[in-house]
């Protein structure tokens, strides 16, 4: 039997080629984004991206320039299978590439040089295989972590349904604390899920950031490294008190699940802290 044509998804749509002037508009935004008074020079680069928590989106360049799309935008939500999006992410990355691509032109860098290509792919290929060796128990422990808190998450509905009976009882009532009962539950389950991949992620640029920085002798400097892995330690400590004050309230459903992830975490954090001993001591700019 002749295999059949693949079919594109419902909700895929034709995107149309970028324009030139709307390149060059793009660019003088992300310009005068990131030249606006009073933002901090990196701030981005070592926090959580939970932007509804935090305290410095106003001196953030990438915050600014996502509520300058946001307000221009015609999409109602974020849905993935919506145009607009799809438009908005397309010019986002093209207009940094024509960005990196002016400025390597203007140091009389040509970035299509098959030379060029072949030495970058080489070193990239080093890069990926000392980061390998370099991380593999701690990216071994970050995705062990990983996967147990997901089917954990998947198993929690049934006993949160039950919670939510019991507190709606004491509600009606009028005994304990509900609200503030199912708020902080409500809380806990948000920065589990928040930081479930984001360690994982962080760690990962952490470890292949120091390869880059050993490489390039920039052991004497900050380390971007370091900075990657602070906020992976943060990210670790809020998940393990997120996770404690579940414990206490789904004790009788998952309390021993729940002990293994709190375990599991516990020996990341001191795995990322053994191999990065000055991570803790690293000034985010604008947060320490």
């Amino acid at each position: 039997m002749a295999n059949s044509p693949k079919r594109k998804p419902e909700n895929a749509k034709r995107r149309r080629a970028v324009s030139a002037k709307a390149l060059d508009a793009e660019i003088a935004a992300l310009r005068r984004d990131s030249a606006a008074p009073g933002l901090i020079s990196g701030i981005h680069n070592y926090c959580d991206r939970w932007c509804e928590r935090c305290p410095q989106t106003a001196r953030c360049a990438v915050y600014r320039t996502g509520e300058r799309r946001e307000a221009a935008s015609d999409r109602s939500n974020d849905d993935t299978g919506n145009e607009a999006f799809w438009n908005e992410l397309v010019l986002s990355f093209a207009a940094v590439i024509r960005m990196i691509r002016r400025d390597a032109k203007r140091h009389g860098i040509d970035l299509d040089s098959p030379e060029l290509q072949a030495v970058t792919e080489r070193a990239d290929q080093r890069r990926r295989r000392a980061a390998a060796r370099s991380g593999t128990a701690l990216f071994k422990a970050a995705s062990s972590y990983r996967k147990a808190g997901h089917n954990l998450l998947r198993a929690i509905p049934g006993a949160l349904a039950d919670t939510e009976k019991a507190l709606a009882t004491e509600s009606r009532l009028g005994i304990g604390q509900p609200d503030a009962t199912a708020a902080a539950i409500h809380d806990a389950l948000d920065v589990v899920q928040w930081y479930l991949f984001f360690i994982e992620v962080k760690l990962h640029r952490a470890v292949q950031g120091a390869v880059d920085e050993r490489q390039l002798h920039l052991e004497d400097l900050p380390r971007d490294s370091d900075g990657s892995a602070k906020i992976a330690l943060l990210a670790i400590d809020r998940s393990i008190a997120a996770w404690a004050r579940l414990r206490e309230h789904f004790a009788a459903e998952h309390s021993d699940a729940i002990l293994d992830l709190l375990v599991q975490l516990e020996r990341l954090r001191r795995a990322a802290e053994a191999k990065f001993p000055a991570a803790r001591k690293f000034k985010r700019p604008g947060f320490d």
